[in-house]
């Protein structure tokens, strides 16, 4: 009684079809009364089952799809661990030849100085002397200069990459992190540097996160020390550091700066290898920390991106899990 009951019915031509009766109870006089309500479910009963059909090929293609992601997902890793052992094995066989220029070049400057010795004997004509002294303090000199300058460029762009390569091979510890204090390390490692820029670098509320500790510090202290690198000095530097929580989506963490600025023809390729914010200036490095930053980043779950102005200042922010990946959240 009051509910809805699936039944067979029969058509005149004595084919059966699905059919819905319903039974409700009234009085009336005195009498009860009741009432049915038959219904045609043929129509629904399609329906049904076209839904359940179209339902039944979605979880097919998804679970097709998925697998051909985690396929896809497998291969890039197992290309990535090729590159980076190829890289490795690449930066390491140059090690051995690199060594020997060096040696050897370091060996010519001392030849030539002793050369240069041999000149000042009064038996050598003046005239062969001259030429002689003119040859050893111009192309000479200029040639040895040129190839210990190239040697030492090449010996940091062999440690880069070997930087680089092992990536992807370090065994993170990930582990519940006090970000602050692993700031605090970092600002106070950098303060001269601070102090002899005149900057001033604030830091706000940071929330912990979940990563590796020597991880998440490298990422700081990259982003930290580029921002010191890249203030302007014709106005007081300044530097900020916060964060905001997302809850189950992370945190994201910003280190701010006010210097020169990013042109933007650079943006879209700034967290490759060996690209320079800004080639003209003469600081130190290989252009690939924001690549190893970005490449930690994507091990520990994260992302990386920037927000810059010519002339204005840059802001670079970076996402960190607060858990570990699987974790369910209550969404009460």
């Amino acid at each position: 009684m009051a509910e809805r009951r699936e039944v067979h019915g029969r058509r005149k031509d004595g084919t059966e079809f699905p059919a819905e009766i319903s039974i409700s109870k009234i009085e009336g006089n005195g009498e009860p009364l009741f009432t049915a309500i038959v219904r045609d479910a043929t129509e629904r009963k399609r329906y049904e089952k076209e839904i359940l059909q179209l339902n039944q090929e979605l979880e097919d293609r998804v679970t097709a799809r998925t697998a051909e992601l985690a396929e896809r997902n497998l291969q890039l890793a197992q290309k990535n661990e090729e590159n980076e052992m190829f890289v490795y094995s690449v930066s390491h066989d140059l090690r051995s030849p690199l060594v020997n220029l060096e040696g050897f070049s370091e060996e010519l400057a001392l030849v030539a100085r002793d050369l240069g010795k041999l000149l000042n004997d009064e038996k050598i004509p003046n005239t062969v002397r001259q030429q002689a002294a003119a040859m050893l303090e111009g192309g000479v000199a200029e040639s040895i200069s040129f190839i210990r300058a190239a040697v030492s460029r090449l010996s940091g762009i062999i440690d880069a990459l070997l930087r680089l390569s092992r990536v992807g091979r370090v065994v993170y510890q990930p582990q519940l992190l006090d970000v602050a204090a692993i700031v605090q390390r970092v600002v106070d490692s950098a303060r001269h540097t601070a102090e002899a820029k005149k900057a001033t670098v604030t830091v706000g509320e940071l929330s912990p996160t979940w990563g590796d500790p020597a991880a998440v510090e490298q990422i700081f202290a990259n982003l930290i020390g580029n921002a010191l690198n890249y203030l302007d000095s014709s106005r007081p530097g300044r530097i900020e550091i916060g964060s905001r929580n997302e809850g189950p989506k992370g945190c994201v963490y910003y280190v701010k700066d006010n210097g020169v600025g990013i042109p933007q023809a650079y943006l879209p390729k700034l967290f490759q290898v060996f690209q320079r914010l800004h080639p003209d200036k003469s600081i130190r490095g290989e252009g690939i920390g924001l690549a190893i930053v970005r490449r930690v980043l994507e091990r520990l779950g994260g992302r990386i991106w920037v927000e810059s102005e010519e002339g204005k200042g840059s802001t670079f922010f970076f996402t960190l899990p607060t858990a570990p990946a699987g974790t369910v959240f209550d969404s009460r």
